[in-house]
């Protein structure tokens, strides 16, 4: 049923026709990825449950590794074509990112994990993305991604839905979750309870409702990057209505599951989206005019002031510019500063943008740059395609934006790689249709 559904209302891509083909390891390996990042912490917790083995608290593992061989496999295509294609302005920036970043991981002075973990957080979506954009896809191999994209999302927020309106029974009891998140090593708030999580609630509210306000939360096992996904299917959706294929009951399911999720980002995409829609103005152009707007803001409120609850996440941005303002241009290495680091430096918490510039300085403008140069090759690819759906697959990238300025959970993979994947998927489909394929 659900892919039905999704067929019928799924796929972003305009109607096309191509020759190329991907390996037959590839379709599989990314239709396990898809399935991976909108289940795997479902899975890795019912499988803690059947064996008691802390090694499913690390599931990521399988998710990190599904993306390393797909990129292998893109990287043997790449070299074995007898004419590539010259490369998109994205896929530039983001091998240049990259690069820089195994530098900085090299001369890093944190911990072994600690680095690795930081490493993977920055670098695993940029190397996705270029996996994807390298790889020979057909258009019915991109169909039937996006069509599982939409697929298992829909599945993602009625399953949401469901557990919101379980009794708390459900993850104190019955899946046990607080032990589950112990489990994990890695994870600096696993061992916070239940009912002091704010994976699981949220205090933002608490002026107007008396107390905190529990969070949906469904197969991700925590909000924000589920909130990406679902911001995701939003665009993913409204693009398809553009083309006129009526999309409104997931439009309407993708916002009420990600105002469920109680996700600041969320929340401040739907406005800053349809501004973006009335002002017309080009998605690049918006994006830098958000990036210096928000980053001024948050640097001039911090100054002199101490901020708490939900404006730790401006105080994270403001101190992360200041630490590179104040010389530290090269930032502090991997791990040494920002949200997951052994806490050296007290410099970029809270803020995916705020981080990057504490670790790694000035090289935090090329993961920027990608961000930008991917917007820019996906708002040309639409406009040479005509298609009026194409501006909506890219708004996605305001929501990773805003998320990016103010928490650090746009560096987290989940649904924010659902999101990059769409785009490359995308990106990739429409220069096929053009005549030529993106790389």
């Amino acid at each position: 049923m659900l892919t039905s559904i999704a067929t019928a209302a799924g796929s972003t891509l305009p109607a096309s026709a191509g020759a190329a083909r991907a390996p037959v390891l590839a379709p599989v390996l990314l239709m396990a990825l898809i399935v991976t990042l909108q289940f795997g912490p479902l899975i890795s917790l019912l499988g803690f449950l059947a064996t008691d083995d802390p090694v499913f608290a690390l599931g990521g593992g399988l998710r990190d590794g599904l993306v390393l061989v797909l990129l292998a496999l893109a990287v043997l295509a790449r070299l074995g074509a007898a004419h590539a294609a010259p490369a998109l302005a994205s896929t530039g920036w983001a091998l240049l990112f990259v690069a820089a970043t195994v530098a900085m991981a090299l001369v890093s002075r944190s911990e072994f994990w600690v680095t690795a973990l930081n490493f993977r957080r920055l670098a695993l979506v940029p190397l996705l993305v270029v996996a994807i954009l390298w790889l020979p896809w057909s258009a019915r191999q991109i169909d039937r991604a996006f069509a599982l994209i939409v697929a298992t999302s829909l599945l993602v927020v009625l399953s949401g839905f469901a557990e919101r309106l379980a009794p708390e029974a459900l993850w104190t009891d019955t899946l046990k979750i607080e032990a589950f998140t112990a489990a994990n090593g890695f994870d600096k708030f696993g061992r916070l309870a239940y009912h002091t999580s704010g994976r699981f609630f949220s205090w933002d509210l608490a002026w107007l409702t008396g107390g905190p306000w529990r969070r949906m939360v469904s197969t991700y096992l925590e909000p924000t990057t589920l909130a990406a996904g679902l911001a995701a299917l939003l665009c993913f959706a409204l693009a398809r209505h553009a083309r006129g294929h009526p999309s409104m009951p997931l439009v309407l399911c993708a916002i009420a599951g990600g105002a469920l999720t109680l996700s600041k980002g969320f929340l401040l995409f739907l406005p800053l989206l349809l501004f973006w829609l009335a002002l017309g103005s080009g998605l690049v152009q918006y994006l830098v005019a958000l990036v210096v707007l928000i980053a001024t803001l948050a640097t001039a409120v911090a100054l002199g002031n101490e901020l708490t609850g939900a404006f730790v996440h401006v105080e994270g941005l403001a101190t992360g510019v200041s630490h590179l303002l104040a010389g530290n241009w090269l930032g502090e290495g991997l791990g040494v500063a920002g949200g997951l680091s052994n806490d050296h430096v007290e410099a970029g918490h809270e803020s995916g943008f705020g981080t990057l510039l504490a670790q790694v300085g000035v090289a935090g403008f090329l993961h920027l740059g990608w961000v930008l140069a991917l917007a820019a090759d996906v708002t040309q690819a639409s406009r040479r395609n005509r298609d009026p759906g194409g501006k909506f697959v890219a708004s996605w990238l305001i929501f990773w934006t805003v998320t990016y300025l103010l928490s650090s959970s746009s560096l987290g993979v989940g649904g924010n790689a659902i999101g990059f994947l769409g785009i490359a998927l995308y990106l990739k489909g429409a220069y096929q249709r053009a005549g030529g394929p993106a790389c």
